[in-house]
């Protein structure tokens, strides 16, 4: 091989790496946006004004589209399903309005607030009506069809008084059978058997082998859309040795503090650091005495 192809041959590694990070370097475009949940409860006929904070994090210009959408939750499992406008129905996606334009411009790094409103028709059903509200941002200048972005997302979950049903159950209800020390972890299949969106809340009561009770873990945070099984998690954030078996009581109530369903769980707490730590000193002690034992001898006259 000729001294200039050898030369070729060992700086070409070198220029692919020098000039690979920049031809592969790409744009990055991204929203922030806060909130990403909204639940309200609204008569017929009214209606709920508010804002959307929304930030371009993209490293440049961006075009943001707006679109509302309505969705349905899959019944037995925790997803939810977009569909399409039924004829001679209105729902969610015609009660949103955003004043202005469906194509906003947002500078690199600028946030706006967007305002929005929800008006309930006068015919409105009672019940859960559940929709989003779509933000997707595509690099400023792009051109063609096909606009590839990214896209994020507000759910908006409406309730209207009358003749819903706020309920849902247990299903399962765990703890690790053993722990060593805290926190303890604990997860609760929970089912909406309702008619509108819910958010289980109650306690988890934890009582030691005494049946003293000796924490409480609040539920809530979490909602759960009508026909959809949600596990929630919850943690006991405790401190200090934990020792022998303990029993939590997870319990769910309504908005008007009626319990709806219960379920208790048992676990263990055992520190083996612990107890081997107090095994060898006692072993050490007895073999001392032990050994003093042979090796004194005491005698009264």
């Amino acid at each position: 091989m000729k001294p200039i192809y050898k030369t070729l041959v060992l700086l070409l590694p070198i220029l692919c790496l020098v000039m690979t990070p920049h031809a592969a370097r790409a744009v990055s475009t991204g929203l922030t946006i806060q909130p990403i949940k909204v639940s309200v409860t609204l008569n017929p006929g009214d209606n709920m004004n508010d804002v959307i904070h929304i930030t371009n994090s993209s490293d440049g210009d961006v075009n943001v589209d707006v679109n509302v959408q309505d969705f349905v939750p899959v019944a037995g499992q925790d997803s939810l399903k977009f569909v399409g406008k039924a004829p001679g129905v209105t729902s969610v996606a015609d009660w949103i309005s955003i004043p202005g334009s469906h194509t906003l411009v947002f500078k690199q790094g600028e946030s706006k607030d967007i305002p929005y409103s929800i008006v309930a028709p006068p015919n409105a059903e009672p019940g859960g009506h559940f929709g989003a509200i779509f933000f997707k941002a595509t690099p400023a200048g792009q051109i063609g069809t096909l606009k590839v972005g990214t896209q994020v997302g507000m759910l908006v979950l409406v309730t209207i008084p009358g003749s819903h049903l706020e309920k849902g159950q247990i299903l399962d209800f765990t703890a690790p059978k053993f722990v060593q020390q805290g926190p303890v972890s604990f997860t609760m299949k929970f089912q909406n058997t309702g008619t509108v969106h819910f958010e289980p809340k109650g306690k988890i009561v934890i009582s030691n082998m005494f049946g003293k009770k000796v924490a409480e873990v609040p539920i809530q945070g979490q909602i759960v859309l009508p026909t959809s099984i949600k596990d929630l998690n919850f943690d006991w954030n405790v401190t200090g040795v934990l020792l022998g078996k303990y029993s939590a009581v997870a319990t769910v109530v309504d908005g008007e503090g009626t319990v709806l369903t219960t379920k208790e769980v048992s676990f263990w707490a055992v520190p083996v650091w612990y107890v081997l730590g107090y095994a060898t000193v006692f072993i050490v002690v007895l073999l001392f005495l032990r050994f003093i034992k042979r090796k004194v001898k005491i005698s009264f006259k």
